[in-house]
This record gives C-alpha cells, sequence and structure tokens, in this order.
C-alpha cells in the first residue's frame, strides 16, 4: 500500500468509515493530472490537490459509535487527524503548474446582459460575477478577478479560484472560497478551508505583478492604496442564511433574480422566487460555533497548522456575504438591464480572523 493510500487508509479508520477507502482509486487515481510531459507530478501532490473533494470530508454529525461530544464530529476528527498524524505537511508539496492563470479576458468594463448572465444555474458563478463588476466590497476587498483557472491542460482535475481580491487594510492578497446556493449551502468549513488552501498552493501569486493586458490587475494597480506584496490570505465567503418572503428575504437575501417566470416579458411581469423555509448555511452555523463555543477545536488547530507552515500566508478570514440595502452607489454601468428590485449591490462582514502566532 502507498504512502498516500495508507494515510487516506487511516483516516476512514480514523473515522469508522473503512468501507470508504474504495474512494482512493476514483478521487486520488494516478490517471489524474497534466498531460503536458514536462510537468510530473507526485502521488503526494495529487493526494494534496484532491484530497478536499473526498466526501467525507463534507459528513456532518458524529462518528459511528462513538459518544457525541465535540471532538467525536467527523470534521473534527479528520482535521485532528491532519494535525496530529502529519497529513497537512504533505500540501507543502503542491506548487503552480499553470503559465499563465491571467489570460481569460476577464474585463471590470465588459458589457453584460443581467437577464443572459442570470439564465444560468450556476448561480454561485453568477454571484461571483456580480462581485467582480462591483469592484470594491466593503470588508472584504476590491474584487479584480473570479474564476481564475489553475490547471495547466484540460485534462487536470483542480479547479477554480472563486474570487481574488486585495485586502488594502492588511496589505495582502485575498484567495477567496465562495459558498452559495438559493437553497442554503451545506458545504463543511473543513472542506471549505482545504479546497482554499489547496489553491492558493496551485496559484503563482507572482503572475499578478507580471501581468500586462488583465483588465482587472490594471484597474487595481492604479488604486491609490495598492502596493504588490508576497503576501496572501485565505478567505472563506458565504451566505448567513438563504431566507422565506416572510423572514425578510426580500430585503436579505443574496439574489432574488432566480428562476423568474415569464423570462420573455417586461420586468414588470417578473417575481422574485423564495425558499419555502429559512435555512442557514452550514458555513455560517460552524462558523458561529468556531466564535462561541469549543465545538470545532480541531479545525482551528488546522487553520493554526496551516499558517504556521506556509510563510506568506497572513491569515484566515471566515466572512459572511450581505445584501447592500444601505449602499448609495449606482449598479455597474456595464450590466444591461440591471434592475434595483431584483439585483443587488454587496457588503461583507468578517466574523472571524484567525491570524499567524507571534
Amino acid at each position: 500500500m502507498s504512502d498516500c493510500k495508507q494515510f487516506y487508509n487511516n483516516i476512514c479508520k480514523e473515522i469508522s468509515r473503512s468501507d470508504k477507502l474504495k474512494d482512493f482509486e476514483t478521487i486520488f487515481s494516478v490517471k489524474q493530472g497534466s498531460k503536458d510531459k514536462n510537468v510530473k507530478l507526485t502521488e503526494v501532490q495529487k493526494f494534496a490537490a484532491n484530497f478536499y473533494k473526498a466526501p467525507i470530508i463534507n459528513y456532518k454529525g458524529h462518528v459511528t459509535g462513538k459518544s457525541k461530544v465535540n471532538n467525536t464530529r467527523y470534521s473534527e476528527v479528520i482535521a485532528d487527524t491532519l494535525v496530529s498524524k502529519g497529513y497537512i505537511k504533505t500540501w507543502l508539496e503542491l506548487e503552480p503548474l499553470r503559465p499563465k492563470h491571467f489570460d481569460t479576458g476577464h474585463n471590470h468594463s465588459e458589457s453584460v446582459d443581467i437577464n443572459k448572465l442570470q439564465s444560468s444555474n450556476r448561480k454561485e458563478e453568477i454571484l461571483a460575477k456580480l462581485l467582480f463588476y462591483q469592484r470594491d466590497v466593503k470588508d472584504l476587498g476590491y474584487i479584480f478577478d473570479y474564476q481564475t483557472p489553475l490547471k495547466a491542460s484540460l485534462s487536470d482535475s483542480y479547479g477554480k479560484i472563486d474570487l481574488l481580491g486585495y485586502n488594502s487594510k492588511d496589505k495582502c492578497y485575498s484567495i477567496i472560497e465562495l459558498k452559495y446556493r438559493p437553497s442554503g449551502s451545506d458545504e463543511t468549513l473543513l472542506r471549505c478551508v482545504l479546497e482554499a488552501y489547496t489553491y492558493y498552493k496551485l496559484f503563482d501569486l507572482n503572475q499578478i505583478e507580471s501581468a500586462q493586458d488583465h483588465n482587472g490587475i490594471t484597474e487595481l494597480r492604479a488604486l491609490k492604496d495598492y502596493k504588490h506584496t508576497k503576501n496572501a490570505e485565505l478567505v472563506i465567503l458565504f451566505d448567513e442564511k438563504s431566507r422565506a418572503k416572510d423572514d425578510g428575504g426580500e430585503n436579505l437575501n443574496l439574489m432574488l433574480r432566480i428562476d423568474l417566470p415569464n423570462k420573455d416579458k417586461a420586468d414588470k411581469t417578473k417575481k422574485a422566487n423564495y425558499p419555502s423555509k429559512t435555512v442557514e448555511s452550514q458555513q455560517h452555523k460552524e462558523c458561529q460555533d468556531l466564535l462561541n463555543s469549543d465545538k470545532r477545536n480541531s479545525l482551528r488547530t488546522l487553520c493554526d497548522r496551516i499558517l504556521e507552515q506556509e510563510p506568506k500566508l497572513k491569515q484566515i478570514r471566515f466572512v459572511v456575504l450581505r445584501a447592500d440595502t444601505d449602499s448609495k452607489s449606482s449598479y455597474p454601468t456595464n450590466i444591461k438591464g440591471w434592475s434595483r428590485k431584483f439585483d443587488r449591490l454587496y457588503r461583507a462582514e468578517t466574523l472571524l480572523t484567525i491570524s499567524r502566532k507571534g
């Protein structure tokens, strides 16, 4: 048995789910990785780059057969094992593969039709684009790119960074992992943190300085408080609740233009859709645990260890995104069909920052 397969086997045993060892072959298959003959991915790199995708990372509740106390939660046991067994050190093997992250043509000023933008079922990606077009998001930072690619070739299994921002207050770049679903996102903070950390390792931050033809970076450089840096932060950005209409959904939900009826008729015939009941996101629930109890101590320790082994990573921020109903800013003029009835400007609120010790 290979070292990485043994790592995964040990984690499955710790959560009493040895039956999930079969997932190893599909998640960490040696067939994954770039076809570029000059790019040789080791087994350890494949393991670290894909670990956050394992279904066990998103398990809720407590390990079967153990008493229901804080340290028997699935995510807590996994986080503790990553630290106590030293498995989190395998992420140090990751390195960027893509020669150009900013060849996508993303443009702050590109003309876009809000109805066509919202016609996609990928609501999280729509929200990322809206934040990009807004540019400056209070308490989050200046958003200069979205869906930033990490793949070196189409065969790579890596995803995309949801948002890239610049935090002028803390003078660092933000690798932002956005979690949003109209019905309420149910991904664990463990998955969010590991996904953001993986993307940080696969991203060549130096390309921000060298990029010449990227509109978002050009505008970023023009900001008076901008200065290129080698430092970064991980940001987990999430919705607080998906609210029913009678629970304030009209004012508080992040998106209202969802599956609107009569799309081909005048705007006045359209009505916003709301969930039948209010659902708190998994990220917000777990963040409250981090803030107000000792239920997530192992997750906090994992964050501390990540910061300890990454000298250029300043902090990990947990941030809730909110509709900015009080904003006096005008809507992005490049978005055709913008409606104050259905479309939002945004602000953020940092709930928790875990900073480097010492």
